[in-house]
């Protein structure tokens, strides 16, 4: 095998690789795209949250740059390796402004709580003002702190509280935001059509949900909760519902894991980044346990989920990237983006046993996918369809399948020809392979 570096410590899906997009990071967390990035290479495509207080930024040219630093008010004394998980976790992207939202760990006459920030920046590559969202919630330093961060389909911004690890039955307390997912307007007021306002609780019974994701078929929120050495967690939250904690971790669950994997982020396959056969498959960062080195029989790796009809279980899973490597890293942040899936590796590569690990984010795409170039989106691909004998040789050459074939069943095998005949008014669809399975 060629020796592809860090690439080849990942064992990958049949029908797919995996590229390094952006490295130097230390201990990326959670991974938010910019909804419209455009063309422009110096702006920005993706946001990431380093555990201990920075915002990274990088570009559409893949350039890593650094968009706020310093957000921690206090130095984390439960550093890895360990146990610790406090800081800064989640982020989201305003899809209108472009602001950020940020859940981390802040101090307060030396008790550490969690809150909710607003960063703006007019161009988007650096933190100009920040502002309190949501703040006050008590904390620990060691887990189960404030998580995800995600706005719905309903403009509203949800929040993941773990329950602070100390006393398991907050999460059961209409009068504690911890083991709670919160529903905020924007500017952390609460809106009226909550569950029982003026209380922002949106769903309670929760241990510590690290991930969520939003699915576009039903405009749900869905998310992963860890159990206390069993029973990790995927459930879809509804508005007033009880998930169980601590009585039960399955309680209203879709999913669950009889051994401890650590669920972290997740997101469904919705925006033609794989071919069609993956639609609406839920993709799950399992992070397994912490700091460990080398391969693992729990967790390191993303599991791909068929969810049941309903969301009545799931009826299929499978290994889609595992790591194999030696080293610490293990998948944390996810999520999909242009081109294919990225995500994290948290505590990343030993490039030196003398200095602390490097953390990357990688993407992992479906071999034979049509690069998103201007020069692509620009013509018709497949001019030379009517023939049925080559594609289009310059800059095409070797990217679809040699037949050309036009007549293909578009939505059963999903050919990127369907349109050809006419070429006219023709534009590349999220569909990229002939229906010889070949590209």
């Amino acid at each position: 095998m060629e020796d592809l570096g860090r690439e080849r410590n990942w064992l990958l899906f049949p029908g797919f690789e995996i590229e390094v997009v952006a490295t130097g990071f230390s201990l990326p967390v959670n991974i938010a795209f910019v909804p419209d990035a455009g063309s422009d290479p110096g702006a920005p495509l993706f946001y990431v949250t380093e555990l201990y207080g920075q915002v990274k930024v990088v570009l559409n040219n893949g350039e890593v740059g650094t968009y706020a630093t310093g957000l921690l008010n206090f130095e984390p004394d439960y550093k890895f390796p360990g146990t610790g998980e406090s800081g800064l976790t989640g982020l989201c992207v305003e899809p209108e402004t472009g602001d950020l939202f940020l859940a981390m760990l802040y101090e307060e006459n030396g008790q550490p709580k969690s809150r909710v920030v607003r960063t703006k920046s007019d161009s988007g590559l650096e933190m100009t003002l920040q502002e309190t969202v949501l703040d006050g919630v008590p904390s620990i330093r060691a887990a189960h702190q404030i998580q995800a961060v995600s706005i719905g389909y309903d403009g509203k911004l949800y929040v993941n509280f773990g329950d602070g690890m100390v006393d398991p039955n907050v999460a059961q307390d209409d009068n504690d935001l911890r083991g709670k997912i919160l529903r905020l307007n924007p500017d952390g007021s609460v809106p009226s059509d909550n569950p029982n306002p003026p209380s922002p609780i949106f769903a309670k019974g929760l241990r510590n949900p690290f991930g969520a994701t939003w699915r576009k078929s039903n405009h749900s929120l869905y998310i992963s909760d860890n159990g206390p050495a069993y029973d990790d967690r995927i459930a879809r939250i509804d508005a007033g519902k009880n998930y169980g904690w601590p009585m039960s971790m399955r309680t209203n669950s879709i999913f669950w894991w009889e051994f401890t994997q650590a669920p972290t982020a997740l997101a469904f396959m919705q925006d033609g980044q794989f071919p069609h056969t993956y639609h609406d498959e839920l993709f799950v960062a399992l992070f397994g346990a912490a700091n460990a080195k080398g391969r693992s029989p729990k967790g390191k790796k993303i599991v791909k989920l068929h969810l049941g009809e309903d969301d009545k279980g799931v009826s299929s899973e499978d290994s889609f990237v595992v790591y194999v490597g030696e080293g610490p890293a293990s998948p944390c942040g996810l999520a999909f983006g242009p081109g294919g899936l990225y995500f994290t590796d948290l505590f990343g590569e030993l490039d030196d046993p003398a200095r602390a690990p490097v953390g990357s984010v990688y993407r992992v795409r479906a071999r034979g996918r049509v690069p998103d170039t201007p020069e692509n989106f620009a013509q018709c691909i497949c001019r030379n369809c009517p023939t049925h004998d080559e594609c289009m040789k310059e800059r095409m050459q070797g990217l679809f399948c040699a037949r050309g074939k036009s007549d293909c069943d578009f939505e059963r095998k999903g050919c990127i020809c369907g349109e050809c005949p006419l070429a006219t008014n023709y534009r590349l669809v999220d569909y990229y392979y002939c229906d010889t399975g070949e590209a």
